[in-house]
């Protein structure tokens, strides 16, 4: 009998109707009622019906977070809210038009040109459909497929992906976007090129993703979390215990990566690399071989083990406790350990020079201790699903190591902000096994595991013990709650729809 292929060397899957992908019930009736809207819309604002649909959900992190751009394994499942595409080529005009269901997003129009740039210091919500459109023209290039000369599209979108919520979704709005050119244009690739390619094209934002937002987005299956590996991508079904369930809570602080990224997310990005050439160097490679071969702190880890091995432990961290000082390092301090201008070293990387220019000292020591523990605690969660343990020994143990990764994110990597860290309070103290931030932090959401047997009351305590306030205040309506905080159990990833 033939092998069956994994799942992220298959094509993103094209269907005919709408419950191959939402199910029954509910979650079905929501979904005919978007898609309705979305060709009437389309055919109001464009005079035709769309070619086809593409869709991408978010995803909610369950652990591994900020050290998929270090090389390292994550843990996510996709949530049900998704983003929609509806796209059909023109011939006639060469001019992208991308409008939006939700009036508050302004159409947005562009050249039909894949090798303009996109105006970082303008932020406007239709750069992330050039996103998209320019990385799946390189793809093709490096492909050698002939894509013709470009011609017009006209674009709708519908997205129930919460923005600024840490659930991805820009990603979601990438992919999807990637996904719909990509059919328009007949096209279809394995879905690990597409998650790799849409990791790309985020960078054309601003943003150094790591690429598991795309990766999850792209591949996930019902009924399953993914252990996501990377270089190269791959895809792990984890069949999460019995009896427990995830709830996702919104802080209602806005996490806006993309503008914030030269103090936030890049800044971090920039940290580990540093963190990374410094132990290399401290651990007897020559300072320009680590500047040249030391990207992320995986390159340096076996070093980091070779030392600890010789110091009885087989802890990567134990370097990082005796080699690099848990003071902050000044601009200076790092120059005299690589001999190099730090400028010199990230003349490559616009978004890492952004960054060299806000900075004035990096903690290098915290940032190595949280990627190095928050990796070990990816696999712990992994080898605890899939041990002899009960479920719920096996939901007890989750739930510590979701509270650890929560300090490491808080203490160490500084990615929390007042409202998560009030939010999770509240979580574990109404019952939950374990809560921490989710996503890139600096706002968002938080994801805590609670016993199904006790999800409605929970709920019902969030809204009370931290929504209630701010209903009062304004902040938001007692009428939307439902998309602020939700139970979700894993979901399926991206597809296209030709009806």
């Amino acid at each position: 009998m033939a092998q069956m292929m994994r799942h992220e060397e298959v094509s993103i899957p094209i269907h005919s109707a709408l419950d191959e992908v939402y199910g029954e019930s509910s979650q079905l009736e929501e979904a005919q009622l978007r898609f309705h809207r979305l060709k009437t819309k389309f055919h109001k604002v464009f005079g035709h019906l769309p070619q086809l649909c593409a869709r991408s959900p978010g995803r909610v992190n369950l652990i591994g977070e900020h050290i998929d751009y270090e090389g390292y394994s994550v843990l996510p499942m996709a949530i049900r809210q998704d983003t929609i595409v509806a796209i059909r080529r023109s011939e006639g005009e060469k001019v992208l038009r991308i409008a939006n269901v939700n009036d508050k997003y302004q159409m947005c129009t562009y050249p039909a040109d894949p090798n303009q740039e996109i105006d970082l210091k303008n932020h406007k919500w239709g750069h992330y459909f050039i996103c998209g459109y320019k990385g799946f023209y390189e793809f093709s290039r490096s492909r050698g497929i002939d894509l013709g000369a470009p011609v017009g599209l006209d674009v709708l979108i519908d997205g129930t992906v919460p923005t600024g919520s840490g659930l991805s979704s820009s990603a979601a709005l990438v992919c999807a976007s990637t996904i719909a050119i990509m059919a328009a244009f007949e096209e279809n690739f394995p879905k690990k090129e597409i998650a790799q390619l849409t990791c790309e094209c985020e960078r054309h934002i601003g943003t150094q993703s790591g690429g598991m937002d795309q990766a999850i987005s792209v591949m996930a299956k019902t009924g399953f979390a993914e252990l996501i590996d990377f270089n190269p991508i791959r895809a792990t079904d984890v069949q999460l215990p019995a009896g427990g369930t995830f709830v996702v809570a919104h802080s209602l602080a806005e996490s806006q990566k993309a503008v914030t990224a030269a103090t936030n997310y890049n800044n971090r990005v920039v940290e580990c690399r540093l963190a990374s050439i410094l132990l290399a160097i401290k651990l007897g490679m020559k300072p320009q071989d680590a500047i040249l071969n030391v990207k992320t702190l995986s390159d340096v880890e076996g070093l980091c083990i070779s030392y600890a091995s010789n110091h009885g432990s087989s802890d990567p961290n134990l370097a990082v406790k005796e080699l690099l000082k848990e003071e902050p390092y000044t601009l200076d301090e790092i120059e005299k350990i690589t001999g190099e201008n730090l400028e010199s070293i990230f003349r490559n990387s616009a978004s890492s020079l952004d960054v060299l220019k806000a900075a004035k000292h990096f903690k290098l020591y915290q940032r190595a201790s949280h990627v190095y523990s928050e990796a070990k605690r990816v696999h712990a969660f992994k080898d605890t699903v899939s041990s002899d343990l009960s479920d719920e020994d096996k939901l007890k143990n989750l739930g510590d190591l979701m509270n650890a990764s929560h300090y490491s994110c808080s203490v160490l990597y500084e990615c929390s902000c007042p409202e998560l860290e009030e939010l999770v309070n509240i979580c574990k103290e109404n019952g939950a096994l374990g809560a921490r931030l989710t996503g890139a932090g600096w706002g968002g959401c938080a994801v805590a595991l609670v016993k199904d047997s006790i999800v409605p009351q929970f709920i019902l305590n969030l809204k009370e013990k931290f929504y209630q306030s701010r209903i009062s205040r304004g902040v938001i309506n007692n009428n939307d709650l439902g998309l602020y905080v939700f139970a979700s159990k894993p979901s399926s990833g991206a597809a296209i729809f030709k009806f």
